[in-house]
């Protein structure tokens, strides 16, 4: 698959193992829980999910379908995937046209890859304005954002696309320059480790896309990348 330019962003439950009989009583307790959901994986460790993460896959398109013919529009794709979370019934193409009229994006460069660019302060300040309040959230680990999504936030960050892609020509290397949802987190259940993530991302139409941390890391923390979170819950 063509990687687009990254100009946009500115700045089941398997009962048929034995876990034994604390991370059994472990499991039934976290269950009670919204969408926590038990597994196992290849190499038998028990972990848990914590997040909407197939409903949210679904909120989750491939970037630059709007009528302005913007491209670079990752941060505006995270921000409708966000009002899409919180049942906003909108579409790129409205959050693109709104931006464009109230100066939260780039719309004069020459590049249509350019156009549709977000700073982390445009993206919330435009989920404030279709109803979700939000901020940006300033210097947020690893452990932050696996918080922010077992709380029921909403949240976008910035990232190195080419760390994330795998795509070496992608890669920015010092400040985040794309945008995704961060829409799940796994732990071991063993000893309640974050193992990894779940992103939704515009720039390949990928939603429910896992993401270990090491991972995470790279593309994310060592971009010192933003971190835009909603003030109310899912």
């Amino acid at each position: 698959m063509d990687r687009p330019e990254c100009g946009g962003f500115e700045m089941r439950i398997d009962n048929s193992n034995d876990f034994g009989g604390d991370a059994k009583d472990l499991a039934k307790e976290l269950l009670e829980f919204t969408f926590e959901v038990i597994d196992t994986r290849p190499d038998g460790r028990p972990v848990i999910v914590t997040g909407d993460v197939d409903r949210c896959r679904d909120f989750c398109e491939l970037q630059g379908q709007n009528d302005l013919g913007f491209l670079g529009t990752c941060g505006l794709c995270a921000a409708k995937d966000v009002l899409n979370q919180f049942f906003k019934d909108v579409k790129e193409n409205d959050v693109v046209k709104y931006a464009a009229d109230h100066g939260l994006c780039t719309t004069n460069d020459t590049d249509p890859a350019m156009n549709g660019g977000t700073t982390p302060s445009d993206q919330a300040q435009i989920l404030i304005d279709f109803g979700v309040p939000a901020h940006v959230e300033g210097g947020a680990t690893l452990d932050d954002l696996a918080q922010f999504v077992e709380e029921g936030r909403g949240i976008i960050i910035g990232v190195d696309a080419g760390v994330l892609w795998g795509d070496f020509d992608s890669c920015s290397f010092y400040y985040p320059n794309h945008g995704i949802t961060v829409t799940g987190v796994m732990r071991d259940l063993t000893n309640s480790n974050v193992i990894g993530y779940y992103v939704n991302d515009s720039g390949t139409g990928t939603g429910a896309q896992y993401v270990s941390i090491e991972k995470m890391e790279m593309m994310w923390s060592a971009v010192n990348g933003s971190c835009v979170i909603t003030d109310v819950l899912k």
